[in-house]
């Protein structure tokens, strides 16, 4: 039997997840069948259907959600309706098109224990918010559709769309300042806090506050400001994840029949969010001193072609004074308050590597807000090699004291495991750590590049 094959259109493809999503998804029920991407400029997306046609279905992403319906042979009711497609089938050499955003976009607020019939707040206009409106119009809920005011014409389009095209639908269109009172959910539906713009929200705290729940449609990364901002506030908070996972599953039941179970797709979002913290994510070092943190960081950061920051001179350069200055001039208690402030922010950032403080992963909150976006690799190094490291070194603080050394060590290599996504031996060469480094952070499948 020759192999399916299938892939995804998009511009840019380069962030996508996609091909790592399907090649789970055909590996669950044994499937032949191979998917790629292509990156498709918006000048070409005509000239490139003819060459899809080969193919046994294909996916398509922004921004040709709605440009493409043209160039189809159909689409189902559905899709039709909402004017929106991400799935095409090839049936006998004829495409239709398909939406399954909005399926996803439900599934992953039941797999939270959420629901979509009550009152919502949808903010953006785009495709995606396309998609949300109409399922959740569909489970009867009651839609306001809030924009920014360069997207206003958009919104009320779209609300003037739904509610022609579902009957008794409870639908409006405001301004996002606009917004007042109380929602069971508040959606985000725009790119705000996308990578790799990460630091960005698209709802303030009062916003935030009103609502019962929020979702976000951005699946990268996993942890965006907008939910960052629900869980301080104590409001159950879903991200894009369980949407991403379940719009591919969906297609694939499109295309192949196939059915998955909750249970496999909750394995699913929980690979998917690992591979996107490894793929978009910080790659964080974590460590006793002299672990090798910072030369093997610098030395990482040079092989992956990304920035390196070390977190204590991070710290330094911004108080104007050394760690053991700050140590001795404000006590231990300030620091740690300066480095928990630092790892907030730059939690939200993507694509470093991190060289972090010895004490930094002592602290569980600094530890979960690395790992929300990022990966957190603990330096393993044995005692006997630490202090060979660092036995001239009259600059930790934390030493001064006879037996601290192997106190210290102690105590902190349990918290240093429980901290960790990986762990390396750091007795080795600078070199063979971090080449052990990169065969953890290796993709779990390569994405093949269509032609």
């Amino acid at each position: 039997m020759v192999p399916k094959r299938f892939a995804l259109i998009a511009h840019p493809a380069g962030h996508t997840m996609s091909p790592f999503l399907h090649g789970r998804l055909f590996a669950f029920r044994n499937e032949a069948a191979s998917y790629g991407s292509a990156d498709i400029p918006p000048s070409g997306l005509a000239a490139a259907v003819p060459r899809l046609r080969p193919l046994s279905g294909f996916n398509v992403s922004i921004p040709y959600k709605r440009a493409i319906i043209p160039m189809l042979d159909g689409c189902d009711e559905k899709a039709a309706a909402i004017g929106s497609v991400n799935t095409v089938k090839n049936e006998n050499g004829r495409l239709t098109g398909y939406t399954t955003d909005g399926e996803g976009f439900r599934r992953a607020l039941e797999f939270a224990g959420q629901g979509i019939s009550g009152k919502t707040a949808v903010l953006g206009a785009g495709g995606a918010a396309r998609a949300i409106v109409f399922e959740a119009l569909r489970a009867g809920g009651e839609v306001t559709v809030a924009a920014r005011p360069h997207s206003l014409e958009a919104a009320h389009a779209l609300a003037a769309d739904a509610g022609k095209k579902i009957p008794g639908a409870r639908v409006s269109a405001c301004l996002i300042s606009e917004l007042r009172g109380k929602r069971d959910l508040l959606v985000n539906a725009t790119p705000a806090g996308m990578y790799p713009q990460t630091n960005g929200c698209a709802a303030n705290a009062e916003l935030v506050e009103n609502s019962a729940c929020v979702f976000d449609a951005v699946y990268n990364p996993c942890v965006t400001e907008f939910l960052s901002l629900a869980k301080a506030l104590g409001k159950p908070a879903v991200g894009g994840t369980g949407m991403l996972v379940c719009q591919a599953a969906a297609s694939e039941e499109i295309w192949l029949g196939a059915h998955f179970s909750d249970s496999e797709l909750l394995e699913l979002c929980a690979e998917t969010a690992l591979e996107t913290r490894k793929k978009f994510g910080n790659i964080v070092l974590c460590g006793f001193m002299g672990g090798g943190k910072t030369t093997c960081g610098r030395l990482l950061a040079a092989h992956m072609g990304r920035k390196f920051l070390d977190l204590d001179e991070f710290i330094s350069a911004r108080e104007g004074m050394s760690v053991a200055e700050i140590f001795r001039i404000k006590g231990e208690p300030a620091f740690r308050k300066m480095e928990k402030e630092a790892v907030k922010g730059l939690s939200h950032a993507s694509g470093l590597v991190i060289a972090a403080g010895g004490g930094t992963l002592l602290s569980p909150e600094n530890a979960g807000a690395f790992r929300e976006n990022g990966i957190v690799v603990w330096l393993d190094a044995s005692l006997g090699a630490v202090r060979s490291r660092i036995s001239n070194d009259g600059t930790r603080p934390l030493l001064a004291k006879p037996g601290a050394l192997e106190s210290l060590y102690t105590l902190r290599r349990g918290r240093y495991r429980g901290a960790a996504d990986f762990t390396v031996n750091a007795d080795e060469s600078p070199e063979n750590i971090v080449k052990r480094i990169m065969g953890l952070l290796k993709p779990a499948d390569t994405p093949k590049q269509e032609d």
